[in-house]
């Protein structure tokens, strides 16, 4: 193609959305699930009047695509100008600086004040330190049951004594529905935080998600919510393991899940809990029975399960924000980290339910 023709670009419209598999299948993954299948890709990323996605193209063929969820996507009342970048692509020699013109696309045409993105490859981190990001890892800590007898999908050394001792904060814990979680007093809980969250945002976000199941619990003391946090069940074989994907609340405040995690763990007989996370203090994890799995030689907490891989993984995120707010938190359950990467039967056991791979 001649790369001195003219480049269109352009937010993605609902009906090139087979002009976007294609591009996918063609210039990505040839078995991306956005190339198989639509309908995550319409929950993620469909609006009213086209997709949150930019797209780059040259004779009416694409050349580039850049999607991002706006905060506003699960809920409409919050700021359209909060973003999580997701997935990117740009053909070489087909047009000078295609990828950097995607992204400047995006912010004209979003005006961002926030923008993030979680688990960015690794040649792009400087491209992002260059527009003034901030790139770092997440802290990836784990839980592990002191209930199971066999390690079946983590890799747990022999001389890691698991223990447990429970903590008495004077908590108790309730599962929630989306009704209950709006009967509560929540409203304080989201001020600790960017991007901002809302009711609203956890009830869409994950209590109506189309294929995974999370589960949404309330922690409360002296009758007052403390905090918020969602959880999902994997099931490997015949383990479970637990996913904490999103807080809600001040940092001081995480510790005061301390026993609803271990009771989660109890009642699944899950091997473990695990958390990537940005923004809390490693010491309040900890609090909480949590273990920095970066500190214990030979310890594998697996993040793929779909398809499983036995091994570590570190998850690069970034962020850019005008704001005056220090608080920024990230979690597995931000962006599109924590979404199904294979077509799933929905019709099997409700805890069939696999975590993401990007």
């Amino acid at each position: 193609m001649n790369s001195n023709k003219k480049i269109i670009f352009e937010l993605l419209p609902h009906r090139e959305l087979n002009k976007f598999q294609e591009f996918i299948r063609n210039h990505w993954k040839k078995d991306h699930l956005f190339a198989k299948e639509s309908s995550i890709f319409d929950w993620q990323h469909k609006g009213s009047y086209n997709y949150n996605c930019m797209v780059a193209k040259q004779k009416g063929s694409f050349v580039g695509i850049h999607s991002f969820i706006p905060q506003s996507h699960f809920d409409e009342q919050l700021p359209k100008t909060q973003i999580f970048l997701t997935l990117f692509r740009a053909l070489d020699n087909r047009g000078i600086g295609i990828g950097l013109r995607l992204y400047n696309n995006v912010i004209k045409e979003i005006l961002p004040e926030f923008i993030g993105g979680i688990g960015m490859n690794p040649p792009l981190i400087g491209f992002h330190k260059w527009q003034g990001f901030k790139v770092d890892i997440m802290e990836h800590h784990v839980a592990l049951s002191p209930y199971v007898n066999e390690f079946k999908v983590a890799n747990v050394p022999k001389d890691l004594k698991v223990k447990f001792q429970k903590v008495n904060f004077f908590t108790s814990f309730q599962k929630l529905t989306g009704k209950k979680l709006r009967d509560m007093e929540t409203n304080m809980l989201y001020l600790h935080q960017l991007p901002m969250k809302s009711d609203t945002y956890i009830i869409n976000r994950y209590m109506n998600h189309p294929i995974y199941r999370y589960e949404v619990y309330a922690i409360s003391k002296d009758n007052m919510v403390q905090a918020l946090c969602v959880i999902r069940p994997i099931l490997k074989g015949d383990s479970v393991v637990l996913r904490l994907v999103d807080f809600i609340g001040p940092n001081e405040n995480f510790p005061l899940l301390h026993d609803l995690l271990f009771d989660l763990l109890k009642s699944y007989n899950a091997e473990y809990m695990d958390l990537y996370s940005y923004g809390i203090p490693s010491s309040l994890l900890q609090k909480a029975g949590l273990i920095n799995r970066k500190e214990v030689k030979n310890l594998i907490i697996p993040n793929y399960f779909e398809p499983f891989v036995r091994k570590n993984t570190d998850i690069i995120c970034t962020y850019k924000c005008s704001l005056e707010h220090p608080a920024v938190r990230l979690f597995k359950g931000d962006s599109d980290q924590d979404r199904p990467n294979q077509i799933i039967d929905t019709t099997n056991n409700s805890r069939n339910h696999s975590c993401s791979v990007v």
